[in-house]
C-alpha cells in the first residue's frame, strides 16, 4: 500500500512572523543609517567649533591670524625654513587670510591669487592657516608634509577632512554672497572656514557635487546659528532653488532635495 505524503506550506501565522522580522530588520537598518548621519552632523559641528576656538587661542597668543603671520621661524616651533612661510610675496601680515571675498567671485579668487594665498596652492596663506594651527598644537588632522617636501593637496594632509564628507578650507569673507545665493542680504564677513567637496575645484552650483544635502546643511545651521541659509554667520552656497529658496529674506533650505546640492560657510572670527 502506497503512503500518501501531504505537502505543507507556511501558515499565515508563520508568514506574518517572517514579514514582521523583515520589517524590523529594514527599520533597524534605516534607523541605524539615520543615527550615523546624525552623529556625523554632531561631529561636524564640533569640528567647526574647535577651529573657532583654535583661531581665538592663536590670536590671543601671537596677535596674528594663522596663515597670515610672518616670521614664523622665530615664533612657532618646527617652522624652520619655508615650512610655515608663504611661498609668494603677498599680503601676509595684513590680518587677512588669503584673498578677500568669499562670494561667487571670491571662491575663484581664493584659487587664482597665489600671491594672497589661494587655498589650492601649497604654501599659500589659506593652506598655511592649517599648518600654523598645527604647529601651535591647536588642531590635529593635518600635516606639514605639503610644504616640507612638495607634497600634495589632500584631505587629511594639507587640509582637514570633514567628518560628514569633503573637507574644510579657510579664507576671508567680505560680505559677498556664496555661489548660487542671490538677493540683497549680505554674506559672511570676517575669517571663515567653508565645507567644500574638493580642494582644487571651486565650490559651485552643480547638482550633486557639493558636500551636503539641504537637510544636513539645515541641521548643522540650526545647531550653530539661525537655521536660515542666507542670514547669520553660517550661510549656505550651492544650487539655487534646490539647496535654498526663494532669494529673499525668508529663504529656507529645501530639505526635500535628496542630492548633495549644498555647502556651508562658517564665520569663525568677526
Amino acid at each position: 500500500m502506497k503512503s500518501i505524503h501531504t505537502q505543507k506550506g507556511f501558515t499565515l501565522v508563520e508568514l506574518a512572523i517572517v514579514m514582521t522580522i523583515i520589517g524590523l530588520l529594514i527599520g533597524g537598518i534605516l534607523k541605524g543609517q539615520e543615527l550615523m548621519e546624525n552623529a556625523r552632523v554632531t561631529s561636524t559641528v564640533a569640528q567647526v567649533k574647535s577651529y573657532e576656538a583654535a583661531v581665538t587661542t592663536f590670536r590671543d597668543a601671537y596677535n596674528a591670524m594663522p596663515g597670515d603671520m610672518p616670521n614664523t621661524a622665530n615664533r612657532l616651533p618646527g617652522c624652520a625654513g619655508t615650512i610655515c612661510e608663504p611661498t609668494a610675496a603677498g599680503q601676509f601680515g595684513n590680518g587677512i587670510v588669503g584673498a578677500t571675498g568669499w562670494g561667487t567671485a571670491g571662491f575663484t579668487a581664493q584659487m587664482a591669487a597665489p600671491a594672497n594665498g589661494a587655498f589650492a596652492a601649497v604654501g599659500g596663506e589659506t593652506q598655511l592657516f592649517w599648518v600654523h594651527l598645527l604647529k601651535a598644537d591647536l588642531i590635529a588632522g593635518v600635516t606639514d608634509s605639503p610644504t616640507r617636501a612638495a607634497g600634495q593637496l589632500a584631505w587629511g594632509d594639507s587640509h582637514p577632512a570633514g567628518r560628514i564628507g569633503g573637507g574644510f578650507v579657510a579664507g576671508f569673507g567680505d560680505g559677498a554672497r556664496g555661489p548660487g545665493a542671490t538677493g540683497a542680504l549680505p554674506g559672511v564677513t570676517g575669517a571663515v572656514v567653508a565645507l567644500v567637496q574638493n580642494i582644487t575645484v571651486a565650490p559651485g552650483t552643480t547638482a550633486g557635487l557639493n558636500p551636503l544635502t539641504p537637510a544636513r546643511a539645515a541641521q548643522i545651521d540650526r545647531r550653530i546659528d539661525d537655521g536660515r541659509p542666507t542670514t547669520g554667520y553660517v550661510q549656505a552656497y550651492g544650487v539655487a532653488a534646490s539647496c535654498f529658496g526663494p532669494a529673499a529674506a525668508n529663504a529656507q533650505y529645501i530639505e526635500a532635495t535628496i542630492s548633495k546640492d549644498c555647502g556651508l560657510i562658517f564665520r569663525i572670527q568677526g
